[in-house]
């Protein structure tokens, strides 16, 4: 009897820290910090070898972030000029992992209306 109930006990924890992993905190980070800077630029520079594009970076308008556990996943809104110097408005998706050699993944990166 004692065992079962070791297990059950066990089974509830494992249970709630597993439900923990997956909430997820929405901060709206000061798009004029450097951090976000540097998401924005590895966006646009991570787009530009993808695609063969020549976007340059003009400003931030928006930056979401929704921080889990170990983890980060970054909405951007940029305003990019391409090589004939036309000015576009661009969402940037990039997640964050904080414990691996490739900290930034750019998951999509669109031309918006």
């Amino acid at each position: 009897m004692r065992f079962h109930s070791l297990v059950i006990i066990a089974l509830l924890f494992a249970h709630l820290f597993s439900a923990v992993a997956v909430v997820a905190i929405t901060l709206w980070p000061d798009v004029n910090s450097g951090k976000v800077t540097k998401i924005a630029n590895f966006a646009i520079n991570e787009h530009n070898k993808r695609s063969n594009a020549n976007l340059t970076l003009v400003s931030i308008l928006s930056c979401s972030e929704n921080v889990f556990a170990v983890d980060s996943s970054f909405s951007l809104e940029l305003l990019a000029k391409d090589g004939k110097d036309t000015t576009n408005k661009y969402l940037a998706h990039v997640f964050e992992a904080r414990f691996t050699t490739d900290r930034f993944q750019l998951k999509a990166f669109e031309l918006t209306p």
